[in-house]
């Protein structure tokens, strides 16, 4: 099997990138830069690396040619800093329809996008999110998400592609930027360990379905994989844990305290997003999660680790 993953050299496409290694077959990646990218000399023999730029005038015929699998991570915008509705409908959904368009052209056997469990929902009664609820974003990233699913349904029932559509929860762990805009655990985790103040929206009561890299990354190659009658699956913990809890939990692992700064809430958060996941434990190769405490754990390990070899 020949692969191809877009947005390769982000935290989860890195991450797939690798476990795809295991199945020997051609791996294509695709993003704008592979700085970041590291990988050694075998790797490097079933990898090749396609810079560019995701967008709709983007020769994507060229670049799924004689793929079997396509992995679309790719969003040019994330839910708390969004640009404007047309450019983001331009930069994401149309880029995704000329991408399935060539899909078709080439016969790739199946895509796998990777949505967002916790955007495409929108507002919660205080329980679980089923795969079949209804679906009302509150925010633009959600909604561009909910209709490249929708596009990308209406593709496969036209014309024959197969798709698995996994809605993710908030992923989190070892090569994760704690730097970045996204991953609150990994960020907070990092800031305590270097005695850095941590800022929280609202009253920290949000609760968030949070999933370990590793979990998170098996769950998407499990889906892949699934040939039965579901395509859509809700992939998370299937817990929930507010910002309060998380603090809390890894103020317990590190035998440190935060200084917190309370600011104002955003209007892209909704108070309570879980993804109830039964679906996707009937098809899992491993039901036994990794839970908060322990996923923290490994993280102050590997920040540890990290810091004594710069040293």
């Amino acid at each position: 099997m020949n692969y191809l993953i877009l947005g390769a050299s982000g935290f989860i496409g890195k991450k797939i990138a690798k476990e795809l290694i295991k199945e020997k077959g051609k791996i294509r990646l695709f993003d704008r830069n592979f700085s970041d990218f590291n990988n050694s000399d075998d790797e490097d023999s079933q990898f090749e690396f396609v810079s560019g730029v995701f967008s709709k005038d983007y020769d994507f015929c060229s670049l799924t040619k004689e793929i079997d699998v396509v992995f679309h991570l790719i969003s040019t915008t994330i839910p708390s800093t969004e640009i404007s509705f047309e450019q983001e409908l331009d930069e994401n959904v149309a880029a995704s329809l000329r991408l399935f368009d060539a899909c078709k052209i080439n016969n790739v056997k199946k895509v796998v996008f990777i949505s967002s469990g916790g955007t495409v929902y929108g507002k919660s009664l205080g329980k679980p999110f089923k795969e079949d609820d209804p679906t009302n974003p509150i925010s633009s990233y959600g909604v561009q998400k909910l209709t490249i699913e929708k596009y990308l349904q209406l593709y496969g029932s036209e014309f024959g592609l197969d798709y698995r559509i996994v809605r993710l929860a908030n992923p989190y762990g070892p090569g994760q930027n704690p730097l970045g805009s996204l991953g609150i655990i990994t960020k907070f985790t990092y800031n305590i360990i270097n005695d850095i103040d941590i800022t929280v929206f609202g009253d920290g009561n949000i609760v968030r379905d949070y999933i370990y890299i590793d979990d998170a990354i098996q769950g998407i190659l499990s889906i892949s994989n699934y040939e039965g009658k579901n395509k859509l699956f809700n992939l998370g913990f299937g817990k929930g844990h507010s910002i309060i809890e998380i603090i809390e939990i890894i103020e317990q692992v590190s035998g440190k305290k935060f200084n917190i700064e309370y600011k104002e809430n955003r209007d892209v958060d909704v108070d309570f997003s879980v993804l109830d996941i039964q679906r996707y434990l009937e098809i899992a190769d491993n039901k036994n999660m990794i839970s908060i405490n322990d996923g923290v754990k490994r993280l102050i390990d590997y920040f540890l680790e990290v810091e004594r070899k710069v040293k």
